[in-house]
């Protein structure tokens, strides 16, 4: 049996799918607020997640709901997902998905000035625990002007449009982001482009 708060989503989604595709399209628009608050409230009812909605990839929109790296929480986002309607102009996501990018992220420091973190140059090391799971160790490169909190966000964010949200979860255990790889670590130092390939 379906649970109440995940019908409740689906049936206000139906219902408001036009505002919601509008408030997409046109920001100023008298609907977005609404849809904002709205969706904040439902999904919020379903556990700790966070909600995308955008223009998609293999449909015209998408509905994105993350468990923001929880494993737990991701159980959950697949069960709601697996209940959303049949729309044919929608694609529906469990988790945040691997993108085709330049490496380069835009996001705000401890002090909310916005910075542009160019990481196409990042190296890394992938250190093999058990169960599957590995350890990341990330050489930021020409990262001085960027405090460790926003460095170690700009590493996560990297991540997750590399491999996806999913794979994040399942298959790394620690990211830990150094300056400089450790010298025992020289050898196995490979380019942040072919993570993808080393994870799949």
């Amino acid at each position: 049996m379906i649970d109440k708060n995940i019908k409740k989503l689906w049936d206000w989604f139906i219902k408001h799918e036009k505002q919601i595709r509008k408030s997409i399209e046109d920001e100023s628009a008298t609907e977005q607020q609404l849809v904002t608050d709205q969706l904040n409230n439902l999904v919020l009812e379903l556990g700790m997640f966070t909600w995308e909605v955008a223009p998609g990839e293999t449909k015209p929109w998408s509905f994105l709901i993350s468990p923001n790296g929880d494993a737990e929480l991701l159980v959950k986002s697949k069960k709601i997902i697996h209940e959303a309607p049949d729309l044919k102009d929608w694609a529906f996501y469990f988790a945040r998905q691997a993108k085709l990018w330049d490496q380069k992220l835009l996001l705000y420091d401890s002090v909310m000035d916005e910075q542009e973190v160019d990481a196409s140059k990042w190296k890394f090391v992938k250190i093999k625990k058990q169960r599957a799971k590995c350890d990341l160790i990330i050489e930021a490169l020409n990262m001085a002007h960027i405090d460790e909190e926003t460095l170690n966000k700009a590493a996560h964010m990297l991540v997750v449009n590399e491999i996806g949200e999913e794979t994040k979860i399942n298959k790394i255990a620690s990211i830990e982001v150094v300056r400089k790889i450790p010298a025992q670590y020289e050898s196995n130092r490979a380019d942040i482009t072919v993570l993808r390939k080393e994870l799949y």
